[in-house]
């Protein structure tokens, strides 16, 4: 018999009408979900329920089979019936088993499968590839059959989903918050450790060897909490060092905060960074947008802004990506526009956007994240505060998201396609109107402010030399064979 503890048994006896039960990879969730589904078949005659994936192939293929050795193991008989694709107990009940996907491309066609299909129970695994809008439809099948509404029978009704973590924009982040503060949805995270005690050892032992705490997917594949699923080769891999770069930084109110705005994307960024005086750059903190409206978006960052920096205090130099600010002579009305309403007055390359430029930028942060300053400390740093690190709602809640770590950890990857620029293939990241609009902003603040600008202490050395220079040469006697001495 199985053994079910913790978070396991815990959802087991849950009865909220809507469950996201997320895990990592051998966390137990789709276990533990079919025994659920076998439970309520044996205790309620006559029950109706479905499980599924989103492909019929995965369903038949994967989800079937352990179903079927599961209710073996759970001593409940069970015949398949192929004209209803549907299972059948001795008690009466059903569970249909297919998958939700349709072969048909037509609109009207998108849901035929589990329209006019009423059961009391819905469980869907590896939920993270069904579309938001057949998750809706779904919650209208959740109503007894015919024949249990005549009888008056009163199934527990219930919608399971276990995903593999999600990115916090996947619309189950959305629809299940991490605080549980949507009625009737409860989500739970089950790690590896959760279900270790039915796990061999050294699979424990070999997923932490493949997954270390600082790699980039520790927390989706090791913790089973939501955050980056890396797909594609980390930008910067091997440069950056969570513990070497994510760090205390101390700001300097007689030196300017360096902002970057990097809009007209669905999550849109701002970032705050100051440039020290040996010329590291220190990212100290940020707004992330989640689907928010512009408007919406630059309010918040105004009242961040403010609470961080006031104006009274620090200087602000402003930069933004060309799109922003193009056709900003006698134009029509554009996202420069919005800046302007909102008070800011942003400075910009041209250029800022093409290919070259912009992986000319990835090279020279590339460069300065192995770089060393004199006093020890990386020319790059992020702020390890993380209440410097926001990302807020539609519904104006904030949570703190340390997306810009993320980013630089492997959020931000190559894509597999390269661009044409003068006749030469340049490689280019992947727009992912995430990661890489926040390393966009990342790369706007060095072309702006930093890229081709000598640091303080650069001008520094170099005025110090030319002083040398002159008091050297003030009082040198010409030589003879100069026309002036003849």
């Amino acid at each position: 018999m199985l053994e079910f503890r913790g978070k396991h048994l815990a959802f087991l006896n849950d009865t909220t009408l809507e469950i996201c039960l997320s895990g990592a990879l051998a966390s137990g969730k789709t276990v533990v979900c079919l025994w659920k589904e076998l439970e309520m078949l044996r205790r309620y005659a006559g029950l109706w329920s479905l499980i599924a994936r989103y492909t019929s192939d995965s369903t038949d293929t994967l989800l079937r089979p352990q179903f079927e050795q599961l209710a073996r193991i759970h001593n409940t008989e069970l015949h398949w019936n192929s004209n209803e694709s549907c299972y059948e107990t001795l008690n009466g009940s059903r569970c249909f088993a297919f998958g939700l996907k349709t072969q048909s491309s037509k609109a009207e066609d998108r849901y035929a499968k589990i329209r006019g299909l009423p059961v009391s129970r819905i469980y869907v695994d590896q939920t993270e590839q069904v579309p938001a809008d057949m998750a809706l439809e779904l919650r209208a099948r959740m109503r007894p059959d015919i024949e249990a509404r005549v009888k008056g029978k009163n199934y527990p009704r219930q919608l399971t989903f276990s995903p593999n973590p999600t990115n916090f924009d996947h619309w189950l982040s959305k629809q299940f918050p991490e605080n549980n503060s949507q009625p009737n949805r409860r989500l739970y995270e089950l790690s590896l450790f959760d279900n270790q005690h039915n796990l061999p050892p050294d699979m424990i032992t070999s997923m932490l060897q493949t997954y270390p705490p600082e790699h980039p997917k520790h927390t989706t594949m090791i913790l089973g909490q939501r955050g980056m699923n890396v797909i594609g080769d980390p930008v910067y891999e091997n440069l950056f060092d969570r513990t070497r770069h994510v760090r205390p930084v101390l700001l300097d109110p007689s030196r300017p905060v360096l902002e970057a705005f990097q809009i007209g994307r669905h999550n849109p960024v701002w970032l705050a960074a100051q440039r020290t005086y040996a010329g590291g750059v220190m990212l100290v903190g940020g707004v992330l947008g989640q689907h928010l409206a512009l408007a919406d978006f630059l309010a918040a960052v105004g009242v961040k802004r403010q609470e961080w920096f006031p104006k009274d205090i620090w200087r602000v130099k402003t930069c933004t990506s060309p799109m922003a600010g193009k056709q900003r002579k006698h134009a029509r009305y554009t996202l420069l526009n919005s800046l302007h309403g909102a008070g800011y007055r942003p400075e910009w390359r041209d250029n800022g956007n093409a290919p070259d430029v912009q992986l000319a930028m990835i090279e020279h942060i590339a460069s300065e994240m192995r770089r060393t300053l004199p006093s020890g400390e990386p020319a790059v740093a992020v702020s390890d505060d993380p209440s410097r690190w926001l990302a807020i709602a539609p519904d104006g809640s904030e949570k703190t998201l340390a997306f810009a770590a993320f980013a630089f950890e492997g959020g931000y990857v190559w894509s597999d396609h390269t661009v044409s620029v003068a006749h030469e293939d340049v490689r280019q990241p992947h727009e992912d109107d995430l990661y890489a609009t926040v390393m966009h902003a990342v790369e706007n603040i060095y072309l702006n402010f930093c890229v081709e600008q000598a640091s303080d202490a650069e001008r520094e050395a170099s005025a110090a030399r030319a002083r040398k220079q002159q008091r050297m040469t003030r009082h040198a006697p010409l030589p003879k064979q100069h026309w002036m001495a003849q």
